[in-house]
């Protein structure tokens, strides 16, 4: 009987260091179903790269305060929406990571991971997910909760009304975009909510358009910021 090969995950690597890359590219390789098919060091590159390899997941560099970095990544999910593009930092910025999410990245981790955090967070991605690293995400949600407790101060009723989407969502719709934001995958979505992965697309698609924004990351995003979800 003839052995069924694994699929394989083409991924570009970004980053303006050598031997940074080298290591990387290593830990990835190690990983049967993930393949580096092209290198570069510059965010100007990740056109190019994307338009030679077509991989299904760019790993890259980004500094702040980036507008360089920024607008290769927004020419790129112009140009191929569904690219999955996860940005590999030392910066801790929120306002950085706010601008990288909103252009369409997939995910945002730091150098700091090890190796077995590094491979787990691309699966995730892969398989549809939102990767935040944990320090970040710690960030977000107590910025976000500053935010809310400031506007809640000044005008409680106001508050009471943000925080409150079943105006726009259906009670399912918010269950769905609760676990899209702590980066489950549709299989595992359908798996928790007892739906077939039809129904998750659909609630999906529902979401995106009344929210009116281009893909999940983006949903997830303006839901943190208006106090809908919360990243656990």
């Amino acid at each position: 009987m003839k052995a069924t090969s694994k699929r394989m995950t083409d991924i570009v690597l970004i980053d303006s260091q050598p031997l940074f890359r080298e290591d990387i590219r290593r830990i990835l390789e190690m990983e049967e179903s993930f393949r580096v098919v092209g290198e570069g060091d510059t965010s100007d590159q990740l056109v190019p790269l994307y338009n030679q390899h077509y991989p299904q997941l760019i790993l890259t560099e980004v500094h702040f305060p980036g507008k360089k970095d920024l607008h290769a990544l927004e020419e790129l999910i112009i140009q191929v929406p569904h690219a999955k593009v996860v940005i590999f930092t030392t910066t801790t910025d929120f306002d950085l990571l706010e601008q990288v999410l909103e252009n369409g990245a997939s995910g945002y981790l730091l150098k700091e991971m090890d190796s077995f955090s590094l491979t787990s967070a691309l699966k995730a991605v892969m398989k549809g997910g939102f990767f935040l690293h944990p320090k970040i995400a710690r960030t977000v949600v107590s910025l976000l909760q500053e935010r809310n407790a400031s506007a809640n101060s000044e005008n409680a009723h106001q508050q009471t009304a943000v925080r409150s989407p079943y105006h726009l969502l259906s009670w399912r719709e918010i269950e769905v975009l609760q676990l899209l934001g702590e980066g489950h995958s549709n299989k595992r979505l359908g798996e928790l909510l007892h739906i077939s992965d039809k129904t998750v697309k659909n609630h999906i698609a529902a979401i995106l358009r009344k929210m009116g924004v281009r893909d999940r990351t983006q949903a997830v995003v303006k839901a943190l910021k208006k106090g809908w979800i919360e990243l656990k």
